[in-house]
């Protein structure tokens, strides 16, 4: 009888055991799902704009839209650079006065906050011509250059090129002679060269012009191509018109890109866009400042 009573009490043990480890076993198993099911969540929002949120999702749409290929097989950069226009796109119609803006498909989406952008955030004014000087005197140094516009003839020797000259100082039409006697190759249209400054030409070349005044001729210079008799035909202060022009857009680029910077940081500020680049598998940035 003690050995049955015996025989009963290790078996009611190995029933606790196996009981116990049972629980353990399922209770591992529950956490290790939970495990899992978090590991494969993915991040969290990226950004909220007005109560709607952008995801990683939204942001890969996007790239395939522009791309036109998975987003997997486009460089971190540009998913980056689509992220941030994705994000001004949503700020700019947020801040529309039609509801019905939030709501459109793309392409209607892109091109409606286009147009709101230009409502929103109107363009500065061009750059004054003061300021388009000064950014001119900052990059050649606060030096004022001096443009020649100069025509050339070409001739085979020093006498026939001391001859062309004696004849335009006669007052012959420079164009009849350098039709008749040169040899640069547009001599048939009246060899220009066109606006230089000093230090565009070789040495030769810059020491006999540089004392010519307008309507003036340069004593024959020799060069491989031959003989040359150049006349001054215009003369300029500063930068050419084409460098001026130059200067001026951009400086209007850069306006516009501070301007429109400007107002869409102050959109986001009002709309409170939160920005969350911590969890992003791209280079995110935070375009309207820095993130919480």
């Amino acid at each position: 009888m003690r050995e049955l009573r015996s025989c009963a009490g290790v078996f009611s043990r190995w029933v606790v055991a196996f009981a116990t480890l049972a629980a353990v076993r399922q209770q591992s198993l529950v956490g290790g799902l939970l495990l899992a099911t978090a590991c494969h969540r993915g991040p969290g929002p990226l950004a909220e704009v007005a109560g709607k949120t952008i995801t990683l999702n939204d942001v890969h749409q996007a790239v395939e839209r522009v791309a036109e290929r998975p987003a997997s097989q486009v460089a971190p950069e540009l998913v980056a650079q689509v992220f941030v226009d994705l994000l001004e796109t949503e700020v700019v119609l947020a801040a529309s006065q039609n509801p019905g803006d939030r709501a459109l498909a793309e392409p209607q989406r892109s091109q409606r906050a286009r147009e709101l952008l230009v409502q929103l955030c109107p363009p500065p004014p061009p750059p004054s011509d003061q300021e388009v000087q000064s950014a001119l005197a900052q990059e050649s140094g606060g030096e004022v250059k001096e443009r020649v516009f100069l025509r050339q003839l070409i001739l085979a020797s020093k006498a026939q090129a001391q001859e062309a000259r004696e004849r335009l100082a006669r007052r012959e039409d420079f164009l009849a002679l350098s039709r008749e006697l040169s040899r640069a190759p547009n001599a048939a249209t009246g060899g220009a060269i066109g606006w230089v400054e000093k230090g565009q030409l070789p040495p030769e070349f810059e020491a006999a012009i540089g004392g010519l005044d307008v309507g003036q001729y340069s004593q024959p210079v020799q060069s491989p191509a031959g003989w040359h008799v150049f006349y001054v035909e215009k003369k300029q202060q500063g930068p050419d018109p084409t460098t001026t022009e130059s200067v001026r857009q951009r400086l209007l680029a850069q306006k516009v890109e501070e301007a429109r910077n400007r107002c869409l940081k102050e959109l986001a500020r009002k709309l409170e866009v939160k920005v969350f680049c911590q969890d992003a598998p791209f280079p995110c940035r935070n375009p309207f400042g820095e993130e919480p």
